[in-house]
């Protein structure tokens, strides 16, 4: 069935969860209450019942996946973006390690929820990280070092020449470094087959439910339009979407 989402696009097309959840219309009370329904969001509230946190409450002011979490590339990637021995440099061997760490744990963990939740998000296994100059090739080569000091048992290869090309059909790169742990997924489903994990564990969600006013005291009061939340603690994961909602951190948003 096609969505009819607002704004349509390529993944609100194509979602497989016709997963729709109410607007807040009443006063609620809850130990945790998360603003903002992308992957920030969703995966704190799913991270926190899977550790027995239930009494948790998600606000989303439009429908989950709104802004970039629900329409972006999908690439499931480790590693860093930039050049290692600069970074090496900044934070040192161990600091870089770290990074590494923290990278791939991620990937592991969006492959192990899909696995343990069934989540019918089209995940493709295999990821090219390319390159076209003879600089590229030797960061490339220095990124296959790294991927299989953080387990030998990584499906990690660096390739050149032909073998690229044999995989990509194009003469555009000249190496690239093959990780079949990582891979593209459909970053909508995912998102949505993360969130129906949360709730079936006992979460909330309300969609549609801009937080309107924060007053603080011995308890959180969040005002909504038709309701309200009271609640033990607060996180914000609106990114670009704060709308000045909290000033001491909307100069960093």
């Amino acid at each position: 069935m096609l969505s009819v989402e607002s704004p349509t696009t390529y993944y609100t097309m194509t979602r497989k969860y016709d997963s729709k959840y109410p607007d807040l219309n009443e006063d609620i009370d809850t130990d945790i209450a998360i603003i903002g329904g992308g992957f920030t969001g969703v995966n704190t509230a799913l991270e926190l019942a899977e550790r027995g946190v239930t009494d948790v409450v998600l606000l989303e002011s439009n429908y989950l996946g709104f802004g970039g979490s629900g329409r972006n590339g999908g690439h499931v990637m480790a590693g860093i973006g930039h050049d290692l021995e600069k970074i090496r440099k900044q934070v040192g061997e161990d600091g870089l390690k770290a990074i590494f760490d923290i990278s791939d744990a991620g990937a592991q963990i969006l492959r192990q929820r899909i696995e343990q939740y069934s989540i019918d998000a089209d995940f493709r296994r295999g990821y090219g990280y390319m390159g076209f100059n003879k600089r590229q090739a030797k960061t490339l080569q220095n990124l296959e070092k790294e991927f299989k000091s953080l387990d030998p048992d990584h499906d990690v290869a660096y390739l050149e020449g032909s073998e690229v090309k044999n995989i990509i059909g194009s003469d555009a790169y000249s190496s690239a470094v093959m990780h079949m742990g990582n891979g593209q997924v459909h970053s909508l489903n995912l998102l949505l087959g993360e969130a129906k994990a949360f709730t079936d564990l006992g979460g909330r969600i309300y969609e549609r439910t801009p937080a309107l006013e924060i007053t603080y005291g011995s308890r959180i009061k969040i005002r909504t339009a038709k309701g309200s939340i009271t609640a033990n603690k607060i996180l914000f994961s609106c990114g670009a979407f704060l709308n000045r909602l909290q000033p001491s951190l909307e100069k960093r948003s």
